[in-house]
């Protein structure tokens, strides 16, 4: 397999082999509360959609479920939190690339994507684009570039983490392009927003932007994933473009590996009702994303492949 034909597997977030059976039905609840631990600040698309799943929980099941905010070290604090668990389903945690895929691929993060964690459902597939002020001076892409070419390291933008797989991806593109900008993590994609609309910074990449351009507050400038913009196509996309590094980006939710098949069956029950009714429609529309539901065993798949792309693409490169 080539580098190129690497671009087009799809990647999220990583996870254990083990599969979600449907012999459980709707499964085991967990007791007590549960908890859906975000590894970025409250406000972004991620925090937005782990409070989508603790509403359906308790309109649907009856259930108690909060979500606590742990930003810290591109979502790895969170997910090692979770690897580490009860089984029986007290805590998950949303899946992200960086905490899954990119980080790691790194380094030792504490805990093995391929083993610690079990998969539970995929609920959206996410643009994560580079996007400006509306009022901004650039107009697209190639605006972008002229000034960063004219203005070496004048160019600011935000990301949602530190090595975020946003902060990697358009990074290489920067390179590629032989220019020189500067990045600013912040603790998730709501806080770089905030400093775009307070112009602190230029631009952001995340894939947050849903209700700002809706409000037209924001323009966008290119997509770092394969496929284009639902909506815009006009806007180029990282493959169109050629650049070395291009993933589509979803979420979904991850438990520990050792979690029990009824308490794995349960959740899975629960995101994949969620993700077929329309307040999941809604929800993706809002952020400009899609629905693409995916029952545990299916996300496995997904997150196992895009893991494996990564280590490989890192490899070549």
């Amino acid at each position: 397999m080539n580098r190129r034909s690497l671009l087009a597997a799809p990647i999220a977030a990583l996870a254990t082999p083990a599969a979600v059976s449907r012999a459980w039905g709707q499964g085991r609840p967990p007791p007590g509360t549960a908890t859906i631990v975000v590894g970025f600040a409250a406000g972004g698309i991620g925090d937005a959609l782990a409070r989508l799943v603790a509403e359906a929980a308790k309109e649907k099941r009856g259930a108690q479920v909060i979500v606590e905010n742990r930003p810290g070290a591109g979502g790895t604090v969170a997910t090692e939190r979770v690897a580490r668990a009860q089984p029986e389903g007290q805590m998950i945690v949303l899946g992200s690339a960086g905490a899954l895929a990119v980080l790691p691929n790194q380094g030792n993060v504490g805990y093995d994507p391929l083993t610690d964690i079990t998969p539970l459902a995929q609920l959206i597939a996410q643009p994560l684009p580079l996007y400006v002020r509306a009022d901004s001076p650039f107009t697209d892409w190639r605006g972008v570039l002229a000034f960063a070419r004219a203005n070496p390291g004048k160019f600011t933008w935000g990301t949602a983490g530190a090595r975020s797989i946003a902060e990697l991806m358009v990074e290489e593109a920067f390179k590629h392009e032989g220019v020189e900008t500067t990045t600013a993590p912040f603790r998730g994609g709501a806080e770089a927003i905030q400093a775009l609309l307070g112009g602190h910074i230029m631009g952001v990449a995340s894939p947050d932007y849903g209700p700002l351009l809706r409000q037209g507050a924001v323009r966008l400038m290119v997509e770092s994933g394969p496929t284009p913009i639902p909506g815009h196509p006009e806007v180029p996309t990282f493959r169109s473009l050629g650049y070395p590094l291009c993933f589509p980006v979803s979420y979904g939710f991850v438990g520990p590996g050792r979690m029990t098949p009824e308490a794995a069956a349960w959740w899975e029950s629960l995101m994949l009702e969620l993700g077929r009714s329309p307040a999941m429609t809604e929800f993706a529309d809002r952020y400009v994303g899609v629905a693409a539901v995916e029952d545990g065993a299916g996300y496995g798949r997904i997150i196992r492949d895009g893991y494996t792309t990564f280590r490989t693409i890192l490899r070549a490169g």
